[in-house]
């Protein structure tokens, strides 16, 4: 058996023939054996030997999409939580991902024979037999070519790279780096490793970890402003470079002078920012930034979702157990702070100035077993049609303008409109970019978010290659 398998050398082999049964455990002497090897077994030992079928997961695609999928797992793993769902030890379970999510429409169920025993345990009698019952087929609304082009994309750094339909919510790309080998996983291979990486390879940085939000914030302070009417779109605030609060400065980039809405979203100007901050209160920008869908899980169809950060002075004595500063308010004016989203969140928000004030909730699920799900859930968070596109512009000068600060992607000649972020971290300052696209008839809502690149101008590079190459391959429609 063992020279059948491969297992030992034919020369060794020969010499223990007589002494097999004390080489090896009668159990799972090998593992995954090709139907040939099966026959060559079956015809030396015959009944000898058992050969045993049982279904196996096998991954394409297994490190780009190790985030959205998820693996299975045996359920005596944590059988103490699943037997009460009707679960065997034996049973394979969904584990993170789309197998968690959606297990019980991919697991279905075991047959068997129902016998009747008597008390010395002899069969005596048939009741009938139990027919298994496959799990069903389900499709997802991740592209599988796009998906290979953000992660190629994304290169070495760590971040995520979401595209998302801005009007029905459908993910197309949802892309998390690091990542790790699915199929690894199931067969038990370096699977301590994976799971105590400092690179935090298991966690879907899309929706798992949240990030300080930097300049991607201030659209939703702009729409707060002219909202609440502490602002019209020709208010303007003076930036000589910073903003003094007491003895302490807060610096913007750059000095901008004299600074409408507009120009200071295309600027990017922090000072714009401060001024108006300060008017809306902690209060006021924390109510907008919920509004806009940050500090509460998106609904989407995955599991362990993070709800990420929106402070205010309640939450701040309760959390960090210390009074709320006027420096706060003016850190959280800019996406700093105690205001911290994942990817995918900023995606839901963007996307309300694409789709034209709804706040709608991203989903993997297209259809069961052929079956459309029909899912598309929105909420129309009343914002003034006026307001709207003054700020959608506003996104839209960001790259068209030569001196907007994602002004490279306009020779894509894809009508993107959007807002690039610098966000400073305790070490090296990540990187973001939002948008969507056409302007005109907008479709597609994209988020690039890159982990200690130190720049926002690294998240625009990484979104000019990946669009780039979706309009290259024609995956796209503009």
């Amino acid at each position: 058996i063992a020279q059948l398998l491969g297992l030992l050398p034919e020369d060794i082999a020969k010499n223990y023939n007589r002494n097999i049964k004390s080489l090896f455990s009668p159990v799972n002497i090998a593992d995954d054996i090709s139907k040939s090897k099966v026959l060559e077994l079956k015809e030396a030992f015959g009944e000898d030997i058992i050969i045993k079928q049982g279904p196996r997961r096998f991954y394409p695609c297994a490190y780009e999409f190790s985030h959205v999928l998820g693996y299975v797992k045996r359920a005596s793993a944590f059988y103490d939580q699943l037997k009460a769902y009707g679960y065997t030890p034996y049973e394979r379970v969904g584990f993170l991902g789309v197998e968690q999510y959606y297990d019980s429409y991919l697991r279905g169920k075991d047959g068997g024979r129902l016998l009747e025993i008597d008390s010395r345990g002899r069969i005596v009698g048939f009741l009938g037999n139990r027919d298994a019952r496959r799990g069903k087929n389900i499709v997802l609304t991740v592209s599988i070519p796009m998906q290979r082009i953000a992660y190629t994309a994304l290169g070495k750094r760590q971040g995520a790279i979401i595209l998302m339909d801005s009007h029905n919510g459908e993910i197309l790309v949802l892309c998390s780096k690091s990542s790790y080998n699915l199929n690894h996983v199931i067969r038990g291979i370096n699977v301590g490793k994976i799971f105590s990486s400092s690179k935090k390879m298991v966690l879907n940085r899309a929706i798992q970890l949240y990030y300080p939000l930097g300049s991607v914030f201030k659209p939703v302070l702009a729409m707060a402003g002219l909202e609440e009417r502490l602002i019209t779109p020709r208010t303007t605030f003076y930036c000589d470079g910073s903003f003094m609060l007491g003895n302490h400065r807060f610096r913007c980039a750059h000095v901008h002078g004299e600074e409408n809405v507009t120009q200071a979203i295309i600027h990017s100007c922090n000072v714009y920012f401060y001024n108006l901050g300060m008017k809306l209160t902690e209060s006021g920008i924390s109510k907008w930034a919920r509004k806009f869908g940050l500090g509460q899980s998106t609904g989407i169809d995955l599991p362990y979702e993070k709800k990420g950060i929106v402070g205010d002075a309640g939450w701040k004595m309760k959390n960090v157990k210390c009074k709320w500063f006027k420096g706060d308010t003016v850190n959280m004016s800019i996406g700093q702070g105690y205001l911290e989203a994942t990817p995918l969140q900023t995606v839901v928000a963007i996307s309300v100035f694409a789709n034209g004030g709804y706040l709608i909730t991203p989903h993997l699920l297209k259809n069961v077993e052929g079956m459309e799900t029909g899912i598309v859930s929105k909420n129309y968070i009343n914002l003034s049609a006026y307001h709207l596109r003054v700020v959608k512009q506003a996104l839209r000068g960001v790259v068209k303008n030569r001196e907007g600060t994602a002004h490279i992607l306009e020779d894509l000649s894809l009508g993107i409109s959007g807002k690039t972020g610098t966000a400073q971290n305790v070490s090296k300052s990540h990187g973001w970019f939002v948008g969507f696209f056409p302007y005109h008839n907008p479709r597609y809502s994209i988020c690039v978010l890159l982990e200690n690149v130190g720049t926002s101008a690294e998240a625009v590079r990484v979104a000019y290659r990946f669009l780039n190459k979706l309009k290259e391959n024609k995956l796209i429609e503009y």
